[in-house]
C-alpha cells in the first residue's frame, strides 16, 4: 500500500511577492456564487472571468463566492480584481503549503485553514482559503472531490440558523467552526484503527503489523501538523476585535476548545501508537521464546529417549532376544519418559500457560464482566481485573 505523495513545502522560489501563478495540470476552475440573507438564498456558477468581473452583489445580502479548482490563472486573477484581494492574501490562496493562519489587509483579511478528508484509506489535509470583506466571502480550494462544507450549505438553502441572517462574518465564523467540527469523525476513525491494530499486534502478530503502525503515525503526525498551527490561527481571530463582533468571538471561544480537544485527542492517539511499536517488539521477542521453549523440550524429550535406544543398541545381547517381553518393555519406558518428562514440564509451568493465552483469558474475562455490569448496573467482578 503506498502512501500520499507529499505536498511541495517549499515556497516559489525567484519571484516578487504577490506572483501569482498555477499549475495548468491542476484541476479546472469552477466558481459559484451563493447569495443569502433576509430570508432568501440564490446559486448560479460564474463560469468565465467576464461574468466574475461584471458581477453585481445584492444588497443587504452576502456573496459566498468558493473557487473549486487552481487549474485556471484568469478566473483566478477575475476573482481577485472584483473582489480587491491583495496580492498576497491571493498567493497564499494559490500556495497550497501554507499553515494555517489569519492576515489582515485593511478592508478584508485571509485566513488559512487545513481541510481534513480520507484518500485512499489515509489521511490528508486541503488548503482552504477564505477571504473575509464586509458583505462577501471567497472561499479557494485545491480542487480535490468534494468538501466539508455541505451541512453549511444546506443550511444556508434551509433558511436555518443564525447563518440564514446575512452577517459576513458569523458566515466566515461557521465555515471555520465546520472545518474544525470535520476532524472528529476522522479521529474516531483513527481511534478505532488504533484499537483494531492493537488487538491484531497482541493476539494475532503479522509481518505487516509493523508497516501498519508506520502509516498509523504517518497519518497521526500530518493530522497533527495541520491542527497544531490552527490553534494560534482561531487564537488570533479571537484578538481580532474588528473583524469579528463580541458575540462573534464567544463562538470562536467554543471554536478553540474544538481545537484543543482535537489536540487532546491527537496527542493520546500519537502516545498509544508509540507505544503499539514496544508492544510489538515485546510479543514478537515472546513469540520467538515461545518456539525456542517448544524446541527445548522436544530436544530434552529425545534426550532419554536417545539414551534409551543407544544403550539397547551398544549391546548385542538385546533384551527383546531372551525376553519375549523386551522390546515391549523398552517401547513403554520410552512413552512412559515421554508422558513424565511432560507432567513434569506442564508443572513447572513451563508449557500449556503461555503469555498471550492468560492475556487472553483475562481480557474476555473483562468483557464479560464489564458487559454483565452495564446490564445490571452493578460494579465489574473483582475476579476478572488484571492485577
Amino acid at each position: 500500500m503506498l502512501l500520499p505523495k507529499p505536498k511541495r513545502l517549499m515556497p516559489r522560489a525567484h519571484l516578487p511577492p504577490g506572483t501569482l501563478t498555477t499549475d495548468p495540470s491542476m484541476r479546472k476552475t469552477i466558481v459559484q456564487l451563493i447569495t443569502f440573507g433576509q430570508g432568501t438564498s440564490d446559486e448560479r456558477v460564474l463560469d468565465t472571468p467576464e461574468s466574475i468581473r461584471s458581477l453585481e452583489l445584492p444588497e443587504h445580502q452576502v456573496a459566498w463566492i468558493n473557487v473549486d479548482g487552481l487549474g485556471d490563472l484568469a478566473m483566478l486573477e477575475a476573482v481577485a480584481q472584483r473582489f480587491g484581494i491583495h496580492p498576497l492574501a491571493m498567493e497564499d490562496a494559490v500556495d497550497t503549503a501554507q499553515r494555517a493562519k489569519i492576515d489582515l489587509y485593511g478592508d478584508h483579511s485571509c485566513i488559512i485553514l487545513p481541510m481534513p478528508f480520507l484518500a485512499d484509506r489515509h489521511f490528508r489535509t486541503e488548503q482552504l482559503a477564505l477571504m473575509l470583506g464586509k458583505t462577501w466571502i471567497v472561499t479557494v480550494q485545491e480542487g480535490a472531490d468534494g468538501d466539508c462544507l455541505d451541512p453549511l450549505r444546506r443550511r444556508i438553502r434551509d433558511h436555518k440558523g443564525r447563518i440564514a441572517s446575512g452577517s459576513a462574518s458569523y458566515a466566515a465564523y461557521a465555515i471555520v467552526d465546520t472545518v474544525i467540527d470535520a476532524y472528529f469523525p476522522l479521529i474516531e476513525r483513527l481511534e478505532q484503527r488504533i484499537e483494531h491494530l492493537e488487538d491484531e499486534v497482541i493476539f494475532r502478530t503479522t509481518g505487516d503489523d509493523i508497516v501498519r503502525i508506520r502509516h498509523l503515525k504517518r497519518d497521526i503526525a500530518l493530522l497533527r501538523r495541520a491542527v497544531w498551527p490552527l490553534r494560534d490561527a482561531v487564537s488570533a481571530m479571537l484578538s481580532a476585535d474588528h473583524v469579528f463582533s463580541h458575540d462573534e468571538r464567544l463562538y470562536l471561544r467554543d471554536a478553540y476548545d474544538h481545537v484543543a480537544r482535537v489536540l487532546d485527542m491527537l496527542d493520546n492517539a500519537r502516545s498509544i501508537a508509540a507505544d503499539l511499536t514496544d508492544i510489538y517488539m515485546a510479543v514478537t521477542s515472546n513469540r520467538m521464546g515461545e518456539v525456542t521453549k517448544v524446541l527445548t523440550i522436544i530436544a530434552t524429550i529425545f534426550m532419554p529417549l536417545s539414551f534409551i535406544a543407544g544403550l539397547y543398541g551398544m549391546n548385542f545381547n538385546m533384551p527383546e532376544l531372551g525376553w519375549k517381553y523386551g522390546y515391549p518393555f523398552s517401547l513403554g519406558l520410552m512413552v512412559a519418559t515421554v508422558v513424565g518428562l511432560l507432567i513434569f514440564f506442564r508443572r513447572r509451568g513451563w508449557i500449556g500457560t503461555t503469555f498471550l493465552r492468560v492475556q487472553a483469558r483475562r481480557t474476555t474475562k473483562g468483557r464479560e464482566s464489564r458487559a454483565r455490569a452495564a446490564e445490571g448496573g452493578g460494579p465489574p467482578d473483582r475476579a476478572a481485573k488484571s492485577p
